[in-house]
């Protein structure tokens, strides 16, 4: 057995393999920074994106603050409205 690792035919193939080894963990580190670089392109223009959303947001709101309460003024006006007494119809 040990006479069969010392063959110059076994070392080769041991070195092409390594040789093929090293070479396809070459192309996939390169295949992973491609993706990183990707997915940190996408992730910045979702950022940019949710920074313009935010903006918008943050005008609607304030816009939305600046109008008057409908509910408000109808709460007031029911409670200036004229009640009943109990039991007694209104008459229209």
């Amino acid at each position: 057995m040990g006479d069969l690792v010392t063959e110059p035919l076994v070392q080769a193939g041991f070195l092409g393999l390594s040789a093929v080894l090293l070479a396809i963990l070459v192309w996939l580190v390169q295949k992973l920074v491609c993706a990183l670089r990707e997915s940190s392109r996408v992730i910045q223009g979702n950022t940019e994106v949710l920074r313009e959303l935010l903006k918008l947001n943050r005008c609607v709101h304030d816009k939305l603050l600046s109008r008057p309460c409908i509910a408000t003024r109808e709460a007031v006006a029911a409670a200036v409205a004229p009640t009943p007494p109990a039991g007694k119809a209104v008459a229209p």
